[in-house]
């Protein structure tokens, strides 16, 4: 099974660094990682460059300027190609804490099912979106969180037909990518045993990049 990760970064140099030092701690089977630098100002392009990642390759696109999480996502699915048989989309401002969490992951993995880990330091919902129904180590939801997503390359591709665009800049895509697969016959859910953490919690973040929340508020009204 091959996998590929994709993350968008803009700036906040100090998440992404601790974001991939955890994925490089905490991995153990092979994973090529395609990153898509929105236009940063600070060390994040040149340090990226300079990452290796001891399972598989880095591929790094820094574009010269924010073109939104929507088209950031569809244009990361483009570079990724059809030769992946898993796709997961990983946010640049976690820690992952459980050892061995791909692996864990992908064994409950299956066709027709959205996956993330518990999610730690959410302000909304504790460890995600609130559950509807347990099965044994995955709580279901009607739908799950941008933080983290795995999926088959079907749900990327064929079976979503993309991230809706034109939508803001900081749209909520990942609802209206839920409900196109809901509509395909998917189901969502949290590997609760398996953990990933919100660095500094959501309220931390806000208090500590006060500046990039608020251009975030702008970025949410304006179609792009």
């Amino acid at each position: 099974m091959k996998v590929a990760i994709f993350t968008l970064t803009k700036d906040r140099f100090s998440y992404t660094k601790r974001t991939f030092q955890s994925l490089a701690k905490k991995t153990h089977i092979p994973y090529d990682h395609f990153v898509i630098d929105q236009g940063s100002e600070d060390k994040t392009v040149e340090w990226l460059n300079q990452f290796h990642n001891q399972l598989g390759k880095v591929y790094v696109y820094p574009l010269a300027m924010n073109i939104g999480i929507n088209r950031g996502v569809n244009f990361a699915i483009d570079r990724i190609g059809e030769e992946y048989d898993v796709i997961i989309k990983l946010d640049n401002d976690l820690e992952i804490e459980t050892d061995g969490w791909l692996e864990k992951c992908l064994k409950v993995l299956r066709p027709k099912l959205l996956l993330s880990p518990y999610v730690k330091g959410l302000i909304d919902n504790r460890g995600g979106v609130n559950r509807i129904g347990f099965d044994n180590i995955i709580g279901y939801t009607p739908f799950i969180g941008g933080i983290c997503m795995i999926g088959l390359k079907q749900a990327w591709k064929e079976d979503s037909g993309g991230w809706e665009v034109p939508k803001p800049k900081h749209a909520g895509g990942d609802l209206s990518f839920c409900m196109k697969l809901q509509l395909a016959g998917y189901r969502f859910g949290y590997r609760e045993d398996v953990i990933i953490k919100h660095i500094d919690t959501t309220v931390g973040q806000q208090e500590k990049y006060k500046d990039y929340f608020e251009l975030r508020k702008q970025e949410r009204s304006v179609i792009f």
